[in-house]
C-alpha cells in the first residue's frame, strides 16, 4: 500500500510532476512514532501534574494551601462583595405592611368597649387571664390607657401618616402614659394583638421590594496590584478567590481533563502538519530521518519537562540543544518548523500551570525566531557552534526578562543565575551530544564536514598518494560545483564535502582512468569495450563500499552514487557495435540513481563540465568557447533527464552555467595570458 501524492504546474521552482511516496513500512513507522509522542505528551502532563499541582493547588471550599499573592495586575467585578452588599441593603426591608380596611371598625369597636368582659374575646386567652387576675382599680387605668393610644392611632388623621407601620409608634405613646412599665407591657400586648387584624407583613411584596433594592447596586470592580495578597494559608477558597487564582494561572489540584484532550488533539493534528507543508525529509526519506526527527522532539520536550520542574516559566529554554540540532542538521524550514511548533507544545506538555504557558511559550518562540537568524550563516567548528547557541540563549532570556520585567515582575538575581547556569549547561549538552548524534541517525552538520574535508582525512590522503590525477579533478569539480551551490542557495559545504569524495572508487583501480593515466598511454587501448567499461562503471559501487568502511555518512554517499546517474558510457558502446559485438546498452550505462537532490545535480553538471572543458584542451581560448561547452553539457543532461527528479527552475540552471563559465575564466585566464604572448 502506498500513499501517492501528485503536484501539477511547476510551483516554487518544483518540476511539474512531484510525486510523494510512502511505503507500507514507511506509513506503519509513521504512525507508530504518532502514537509514541502522543503516549510520551500524555505521560510527561500527567507526571508534571503530579508532581506540581496534585498535592500543592488550591481547591473550592478548602482551606489554601499557601499564600496566594497576584502576579500580573487585574481587574474584576467583585462578585462576592457585591452579593454582600445586596444581601445587606435587603435587609434593612423588615417587611412590606398592608392595611385591611374593612376591619378597622371591628377594631374600633373593641377598644371602644374594651371594659366589657364580653369583648375580651377577641384577644388571645392569655391575655384574658392576666386582665381577669388584676385588681380592678389597675385594670381599668390599663384598658383606659389601651383605648385612648388606640383609638387616637385609629383617627384619621395619624392614620394616613403612620400607615406603613403602626405598631412601631405604639411605645411612642405609651411612653407618655403613667403607667408601670409592666401594665405598659399588657397595654402593648392588647394593642399588638389588635392591630395585626388591621396591619399585618405581605411576604410576595416584601420580596419584591427587596429585589428592587438589590437590583439597584452595582457590580463592583476592584484593581488588584502585583503583590497584593489574595488569600492566606489556611483560609477558605471560596469560588470567587477561585476565580481570581485561576486569572492569575494558579493551578487547581483537580486533574485537568480537558486541557489533556486539548493538549493531545493539537499534537495529533500536528503530526500530519508534515504532509502539506515543504518538509521534503518526512516526504521522501527513509525511516531512519523519521525517527530522527522523532527522537529531536521528544529530546526537546524531555528537556523541558526537566526544566519546568525547576521552574515552569523557564521551560522554553529547554528547546536550545534542539533548535541547535535541528538547525546544524536539517533543512532550515524542517529547524524552524521542529523548534517552533515542537517548542509550543513541548511548553503545553511539561507545565499545567496556565499562566506559565504565555511567558514559557514567548521564551521559546524568541529562540526559535533567533536562531533562525544566527544560524543562517551555519557555524562549522564546535567553538563556534557553542558560542552561536550561547549568543541565542542569552538574547532570547534578556528580550523575555526586558517584556516581563514590563508586564510581570524584575527578575531576581537568584533567577539570573539559575538562567546562566541553564544556558550553560543546555549549550554543553548540545556540543556533547552532536557527534553522538551525527552518527547514530547518520546526519551531516557543517562541523562535520569540515573535518571530511580538512586534507588530513585518511581516505583524502589516500587520494592525493594513490590517484593524484583523480585527486587534482575532484578539486577542480568542487570548486566548480561549490560555486554554483552559492549562486542557487544549495548546501554549499555539502556540496564541496560530496565532490571530494566523489570519485573514491577510482582507489581500486586509479590506472584505468584518464586523469592518472600518463600522456600518450592508455590502457583500454589493449582491453575490449565491455571490459572497459565494467572497470569504469565499477567504481561508483566501489566508492561507495570504500565510504562504508570509512564511516563515511549516507549523505556522502548519495553523491558517488548520483553523480553519474544512469548516464551510459557512449564512446565504450559504439566502439563495441564497430567491432561487430552483440551488445545491450544497459550494460554500458551507470545502476545510478539520478541526482535526487540539488547538491547532486551540482556535482554531476560539474563533473560531466570539467571532463569536458579538459577534452577540448587547448582549443579552449575564449569565453565563448567555454560558455558553449557548459551549455552543452547541461542541455545533453537535461535531454537526458538525468535532472527530472531535482527542483531546479530555469532560472537555477541559467546561474549554475554563468557560475561554472565564471569559475573557468579564473582557471584558464593564465593560460590564455601565456598563449597570447
Amino acid at each position: 500500500m502506498k500513499f501517492m501524492k501528485k503536484r501539477k504546474g511547476t510551483t516554487r521552482g518544483y518540476p511539474k510532476n512531484v510525486a510523494v511516496a510512502l511505503s507500507g513500512s514507511s506509513l506503519r513507522l509513521e504512525w507508530l512514532l504518532r502514537l509514541f509522542i502522543l503516549a510520551l505528551a500524555g505521560g510527561l502532563f500527567f507526571w508534571g501534574w503530579r508532581l506540581d499541582v496534585a498535592d500543592k493547588g488550591f481547591k473550592v471550599g478548602l482551606p489554601s494551601p499557601r499564600d496566594y499573592y497576584v502576579l500580573s495586575e487585574v481587574t474584576y467585578l467583585d462578585e462576592d462583595t457585591t452579593r454582600q452588599l445586596k444581601e445587606n441593603l435587603a435587609s434593612r426591608v423588615l417587611g412590606v405592611k398592608v392595611i385591611d380596611f374593612s376591619l378597622v371598625p371591628i377594631v374600633r369597636a373593641v377598644l371602644e368597649d374594651i371594659d366589657n368582659p364580653s369583648s375580651w374575646s377577641y384577644l388571645p386567652e392569655g391575655l384574658v387571664n392576666i386582665l381577669k387576675a388584676l385588681p380592678s382599680s389597675k385594670r381599668g387605668r390599663i384598658l383606659d390607657v389601651t383605648r385612648n393610644i388606640g383609638l387616637q392611632m385609629l383617627s384619621l388623621d395619624n392614620y394616613s401618616s403612620s400607615s406603613t407601620d403602626l405598631r412601631g409608634d405604639l411605645w411612642k405613646y405609651l411612653a407618655n402614659a403613667n403607667l408601670p412599665i409592666a401594665d405598659k407591657n399588657i397595654a402593648y400586648q392588647i394593642l399588638s394583638y389588635l392591630f395585626t387584624f388591621v396591619v399585618e407583613t405581605d411576604s410576595e411584596t416584601t420580596a419584591l421590594v427587596r429585589e428592587f433594592y438589590k437590583s439597584s447596586v452595582e457590580l463592583v470592580e476592584k484593581v488588584l496590584k502585583p503583590g497584593t495578597l489574595l488569600v492566606k494559608k489556611g483560609e477558605l477558597i471560596t469560588p470567587g478567590i477561585a476565580n481570581l487564582l485561576r486569572l492569575q494561572g494558579y493551578p487547581e489540584s483537580r486533574f485537568p481533563n480537558m486541557q489533556l484532550a486539548m493538549v493531545l488533539l493539537m499534537v495529533f493534528l500536528w503530526s500530519f502538519l508534515h504532509r502539506y507543508t515543504d518538509l521534503q525529509e518526512w516526504r521522501q526519506t527513509s525511516t531512519i530521518r523519521m525517527t530522527y526527527f522523532a527522537t529531536l522532539l521528544i529530546l526537546g520536550w524531555v528537556m523541558q519537562f526537566g526544566v519546568a520542574r525547576v521552574n515552569a516559566l523557564y521551560s522554553g529554554i529547554g528547546t536550545l540543544p534542539i533548535v541547535g540540532w535541528g538547525y546544524l542538521t536539517m533543512p532550515y524550514i524542517s529547524a524552524f518548523y521542529l523548534g517552533l511548533s515542537g517548542g509550543l507544545l513541548g511548553v503545553m506538555i511539561s507545565s499545567s500551570n496556565s499562566f506559565a504557558y504565555l511567558y514559557s511559550m514567548f521564551l521559546a518562540v524568541l529562540i526559535t525566531v533567533l536562531a533562525h537568524a544566527v544560524f543562517k550563516e551555519r557555524p562549522t567548528t564546535q567553538g563556534k557552534a557553542f558560542l552561536k547557541i550561547e549568543l541565542v540563549g542569552f538574547v532570547a532570556v534578556a528580550l523575555w526578562y526586558a517584556f516581563s520585567g514590563v508586564f510581570y515582575h524584575v527578575p531576581l538575581l537568584r533567577d539570573m543565575l539559575f538562567v546562566l547556569l541553564l544556558l550553560l549547561c543546555l549549550g554543553g549538552i548540545f556540543i556533547l551530544l552532536l557527534p553522538l548524534i551525527e552518527r547514530v541517525f547518520d546526519v551531516v552538520s557543517p562541523i562535520r564536514l569540515m573535518e571530511l574535508t580538512h586534507p588530513s582525512n585518511a581516505l583524502l590522503k589516500r587520494l592525493q598518494v594513490e590517484a593524484p590525477g583523480t585527486y587534482h579533478h575532484s578539486m577542480m569539480v568542487s570548486t566548480l560545483a561549490e560555486a554554483a551551490a552559492e549562486q542557487i542557495r544549495a548546501n554549499a559545504l555539502l556540496v564541496r564535502g560530496g565532490a571530494y569524495y566523489h570519485d573514491i572508487g577510482k582507489l581500486k583501480r586509479p590506472q584505468y582512468f584518464i586523469e592518472n593515466q600518463i600522456e600518450g598511454e592508455n590502457v583500454h587501448d589493449t582491453l575490449s569495450p565491455s571490459l572497459s567499461a565494467l572497470i569504469i562503471l565499477s567504481h561508483v559501487q566501489e566508492g561507495i563500499n570504500l565510504a562504508k568502511e570509512y564511516g563515511l555518512p549516507s549523505a556522502m554517499i548519495d553523491f558517488i552514487a548520483e553523480h553519474h546517474g544512469t548516464t551510459c558510457l557512449s564512446y565504450f558502446y559504439n566502439k563495441a557495435r564497430r567491432n561487430g559485438d552483440k551488445v545491450d546498452k544497459d550494460q554500458y550505462c551507470y545502476p545510478g540513481p539520478k541526482p535526487r537532490s540539488k547538491e547532486t545535480a551540482l556535482l554531476m553538471l560539474a563533473d560531466s563540465v570539467e571532463a569536458a572543458v579538459r577534452a577540448l584542451g587547448p582549443s579552449v581560448l575564449d569565453i565563448t568557447t567555454l560558455d558553449d561547452a557548459v551549455k552543452q553539457v547541461i542541455e545533453v543532461k537535461k535531454q537526458e533527464g538525468q535532472l527530472d527528479e531535482v527542483n531546479l527552475t530555469m532560472k537555477d540552471l541559467s546561474a549554475i552555467r554563468q557560475a561554472f563559465v565564471t569559475t573557468l575564466m579564473s582557471m584558464y585566464h593564465t593560460r590564455w595570458v601565456r598563449d597570447k604572448k
